[in-house]
Formats: C-alpha cells, sequence, structure tokens
C-alpha cells in the first residue's frame, strides 16, 4: 500500500512483499530483448562483441575471434577493441556500438561491405541496496529496475531477531571484511598488471608499482609477487624457445640454400664440359673418325645433367619458400604474443576499475552504517513502521533524493531504505529515541 503525507514523499509499508514480488518480476520477461536494445551504455557494463564475414566462395561464415570476446565500457565511456581501438559507447545503444564497430573494421580492412557485428549486453553495472533490508549488498542492474523489484532482490525489509542490536554490528563487521577481500583483490590485479606490462616492454623483472610498495598488507603482495614471477618466468622462457626454435630453422633453412647454389653452381660446371665435348664428338662423328654411338652416349649423360641441375634448381627454390614461411612464423609469434598480453591487460585494467569502484561503494556503505537497534521493544515498535526511500545518484558528489516504490534506478545507484517514523505536532519527525520513549522504553 502507498500513502502520501502532505508535505513529505510517499512511504511504502512491506508487510506481505513475496506475493507482490512475483506478480511484478512476471512482467519483466517479455520486455527483456527490448529493453537491451533501448539501454544506453553505461560505464562498467559488460558487453559481448561478435564479429562475423561471409565468404562467397565457401558458403560460410568466418569468425574474427581476434575481436570477438567480452569488453567492459571503460569509465570514460568506450571500450578498447583490436584493429579499431577507442570506440565510444557510453550513452549509446548496442546496435550503435555495433555499427561503430562494423564501419572502422570496414575502413582498416578495405571491406566492400562492413563485417556482420552484434554487441550484446553481458553484465548490467551493479546498484547498492542499504539500510533496513534482510540481505544489503549488490546487485546487478537491469533495465526498467523499480525501487520495489531491488528491495524484493534484497530479500525485503530486515528481519528482525531476539538479538537485539546485533545486526547492525554484523553489517559493519562484513562490510570490514568486504574492505579486506577488496583490498587483496586490487593488490593482486595490480602486480598482474605489473607482470603484462613487464612483458608487453620485454622487461627482465617485474616493476610494482608505488602503491603496492607502500601496503601495509606486505606478506600478502610478497606472496602474490611470487606467483606472478612464476608466471613471468614460464612465459618468457616459453616464448623465448619457440622463438630460438624458429630462428634455429630459418640457419637450417639459409644454410640448405647456400649448399644447393654451390651444387647448382658445380653441376653448371659439369653441364657446360658436357656440352664441349658432345660439340667435338659430334665433329668427329661427321668425319667418320668415332662411332654414333659414342655421341648417342654423350647426349644422355648430358641430359642427365641438365635434370639433375634442374632438381637442383627446384630444391632450392622450396629451401627458399619454407625459409620464408619461417620468418614469417617469427613475426606471427612475436604479434600474438604481443596480441594477447595487450587483450589481458584490457580484462585487468577493467577489473582494477571495478575493484576501485566497489571499494568506493563499500567505504560509503560502511559509513552510512547506523547504529544498532538498543532495545526489543523499539525493535517491535520500527518493524510496524513503513519503508521510506533515498536514492544516492552520481557517487560521492552526486545527487540525494526521495523516491517512492515506482521510481526507477540507475546503474550505480545505492538506495537507502529507512524506516519511515511519524510525524510529531509541529511538523518534525519522530526519532527513534522519542519513538522509544512514547513506548516507555528508556533510550541508552
Amino acid at each position: 500500500m502507498c500513502r502520501i503525507h502532505a508535505g513529505r514523499t510517499p512511504s511504502f509499508s512491506v508487510r506481505r512483499l513475496a506475493p507482490a514480488v512475483v506478480a511484478l518480476l512476471a512482467c519483466l520477461g517479455s520486455s527483456a530483448a527490448v529493453a537491451d536494445e533501448l539501454f544506453l551504455l553505461r560505464p562498467q557494463t559488460r558487453v559481448k562483441v561478435t564479429v562475423l564475414e561471409w565468404l562467397p566462395n565457401a558458403g560460410e561464415y568466418r569468425e574474427w575471434t581476434a575481436l570477438n570476446g567480452e569488453y567492459v565500457v571503460s569509465q570514460a565511456g568506450s571500450i578498447s577493441v583490436p584493429l579499431v581501438g577507442e570506440v565510444s559507447a557510453g550513452g549509446r545503444t548496442v546496435l550503435e556500438v555495433a555499427g561503430r564497430i562494423a564501419d572502422a573494421l570496414k575502413q582498416q580492412t578495405g571491406l566492400v561491405k562492413p563485417p556482420a557485428t552484434t554487441v550484446e549486453v553481458v553484465r548490467y553495472p551493479s546498484i547498492y541496496v542499504n539500510g533496513s533490508v534482510d540481505e544489503p549488498g549488490e546487485f546487478e542492474y537491469r533495465p526498467g529496475l523499480t525501487v520495489l523489484q531491488a528491495l524484493a532482490m534484497a530479500g525485503g525489509r530486515v528481519r528482525r531477531t531476539d538479538q537485539v542490536g546485533g545486526y547492525s554490528e554484523l553489517e559493519q563487521i562484513r562490510y570490514v571484511g568486504e574492505l579486506g577481500r577488496t583490498d587483496l583483490e586490487l593488490t593482486r590485479s595490480a602486480i598482474k598488471q605489473a607482470r603484462l606490462e613487464a612483458e608487453l616492454q620485454e622487461k627482465t623483472a617485474i616493476e610494482l608499482p608505488s602503491e603496492v610498495q607502500k601496503s601495509d598488507a606486505q606478506e600478502a603482495v610478497t606472496a602474490i609477487l611470487q606467483e606472478e614471477e612464476a608466471i613471468f618466468s614460464a612465459r618468457t622462457d616459453a616464448f623465448a624457445r619457440q622463438l630460438r626454435s624458429l630462428e634455429e630453422l630459418a640457419t637450417l633453412f639459409a644454410e640448405e640454400i647456400k649448399v644447393l647454389e654451390e651444387k647448382m653452381a658445380a653441376q653448371e660446371r659439369q653441364v657446360s664440359i658436357a656440352e664441349a665435348e658432345l660439340k667435338d664428338v659430334s665433329k668427329l662423328v661427321d668425319s667418320g673418325t668415332v662411332t654414333k654411338s659414342r655421341e648417342t652416349s654423350l647426349e644422355r649423360i648430358l641430359a642427365d645433367l641438365q635434370s639433375d641441375r634442374l632438381d637442383l634448381a627446384i630444391a632450392s627454390m622450396r629451401a627458399k619458400q619454407r625459409l620464408s614461411e619461417t620468418e614469417r612464423d617469427v613475426v606471427n609469434l612475436k604479434s600474438q604474443r604481443k596480441t594477447e598480453i595487450v587483450r589481458d591487460l584490457q580484462v585487468v585494467n577493467s577489473e582494477l576499475e571495478e575493484l576501485r569502484l566497489r571499494r568506493e561503494i563499500t567505504q560509503q556503505l560502511l559509513q552510512a552504517t547506523g547504529a544498532s537497534i538498543s532495545r526489543r521493544g523499539m525493535a517491535l515498535m520500527m518493524d510496524n513502521q513503513p519503508l521510506s526511500f533515498v536514492i544516492v545518484r552520481g557517487g560521492e558528489n552526486g545527487e540525494t533524493f526521495q523516491a517512492s516504490p515506482s521510481t526507477q534506478l540507475e546503474p550505480g545507484d545505492v538506495l537507502e531504505v529507512r524506516l519511515d517514523f511519524p510525524e510529531m505536532a509541529g511538523g518534525s519527525a519522530l526519532s527513534p529515541s522519542a519513538a522509544a520513549a512514547s513506548v516507555n522504553l528508556p533510550t541508552r
């Protein structure tokens, strides 16, 4: 039920939430696909890009595997796509972003028609629910999400227990633990980022960023650094072995070409000698000095020598082809390694942005956690109070405003669910201490 007080924001009483939630959530399925196409992308939205090219001669589609994958919209409102670069995505629909990527690929590759490109939302940014709810925390946003639906996702209004005052303290402990976990994940991602940058710049060791060096958890930093150094050494050694193997193979082919050219030169001399001898014998045959069989034998020898010369020429061409293929494999190996490192860097950079945002929100939630309830009688009274809703939008320096159950949320919103205490004569809201006094309960 909704109640509107004169001069106040509508408040909401959730007494029997489950049946209403089932009905509300059932209405979302029919419009989900349309909502995805109309949703304007925002930072921290994870999208999946798929690029296909039709090959008329083969009668099939070919995937552009180097581009296909998941990307996270950065805080600047863009995604970084190989071959294309930075693509503006913030404030645009998935269809608009797909069109931009296809047009850019057409220009980059010189295709007659742009490749078939699709962009779909894999995960929406999060919203955060805090206050008088049973399971406060972080939840995935979806287009059209209302305050009432977010309240249902958070388990409805808080369910009090006989241990009065324990819930808020446990909530604070949970936020402190969440901060610790986030800090550890930030440290791990920062060291991984340093390792990838060292690989990309072909350095011999990992250089830790200054914020990691100054971290208080040096024991954890040392353990994570040892893991990343082991990965760094293994990947560097594997790449060096592959590169050395290809270079040795190229050297062998070059030596083979050199030997074949020397054999061809020697064969050429033998052919010249045989041709001169055949010319002299042909004159003697014409004069009747020697028999025709001698000339025929020399012609057969000359034909064999010329055939061997052709075989050597073909073998030399094949060795040169293999040398060219090996040199191309070296270039491809280096390019593939760089592409993989850049792709991993994009992922870890997105993870760092998401972790920093999560840490900031958790700190805000920890600071916003109210004092625990002191008396059971006060808790029972609060259980009967309607709820009011406050939305913090735009982060620490954003706007704060009252909301109703039907207000639609936006990604990144912090929804604070409060108990709506009745007004006293004079227009001011009844405080928790005054409410306790009104039921003859002493305040602490």
